[in-house]
């Protein structure tokens, strides 16, 4: 009888740690678990900013070839911002300083951008020549660069806002049918200035026809497409 509760004893005192023990072990694996779980979280996340980053890697070199000796000089002047090794702040945009990548990033560039084209253009006759880059992202952008004191400036202009870039700096944009607004930019340090030269527009006639009326400087002349035929002949040469 005495053996017989000795080993009652002894069993109720071995249960107990038993349990005791299996608690411990099912909690060092559901920590493992979660541990393993995290681990392939971070993988996971790691895998996709390197695919993000690789993404936005462009051959600039591809543009650069296509290039003269003096363009060559101009566009090396930007190379460390299309590289992402130095910002630019962003006037009428973002209006900070950020990286050529974050740019791509509100211009809803997942993937590689699409470039349409890029152009080295002297928009305001100071600072050199800017650098603009038309993207098809976001229904049509254009990034303009300039360099001022030894830091960069950026802005950003919608498709319909910054067309028929010309080699005198002068642009248009289209307020839609019959619409157009001639402008001049320009750009440094302090910000971006938009000066209007003119607007077209086209007035319907009693007859039906459309007469194009063009206002500059406050005169109204009807001979508009004549000005801008004279006025917008010498297009930038876009390197794609």
């Amino acid at each position: 009888m005495k053996s017989f509760k000795c080993g009652i004893l002894l069993i109720s005192c071995i249960v107990p740690i038993m349990l005791f023990s299996c608690g411990k072990n099912e909690k060092a694996i559901e920590e493992n678990n979660l541990a393993g779980q995290e681990t392939l979280e971070n993988l996971d996340n790691s895998s996709t900013v390197s695919n993000k980053e690789e993404s936005f890697k462009i051959d600039w070199q591809k543009y650069e070839n296509q290039m003269d000796e003096e363009e060559k000089e101009d566009f090396q002047e930007y190379i460390a911002v299309l590289n992402d090794e130095n910002t630019f702040y962003c006037f009428n945009w973002l209006d900070k300083d950020i990286c050529f990548s974050e740019y791509l990033e509100s211009i809803e560039s997942e993937e590689q951008p699409e470039i349409a084209g890029v152009a080295l253009v002297d928009l305001d006759n100071q600072n050199g020549k800017e650098l603009v880059i038309h993207f098809f992202e976001g229904g049509g952008n254009y990034l303009i660069l300039t360099r001022d004191d030894g830091k960069f400036y950026g802005t950003n202009m919608g498709e319909r806002l910054f067309e028929e870039l010309q080699n005198n700096g002068k642009y248009l944009g289209s307020g839609g049918a019959g619409d157009l607004y001639f402008y001049r930019m320009s750009i440094d340090s302090d910000g971006v200035i938009e000066n209007k030269i003119g607007e077209l527009h086209g007035i319907e006639n009693e007859d039906g026809s459309v007469t194009d009326e063009l206002e500059i400087d406050g005169k109204v002349t009807h001979n508009g497409q004549e000005w801008v035929d004279e006025n917008y002949s010498d297009p930038v040469s876009w390197i794609e």
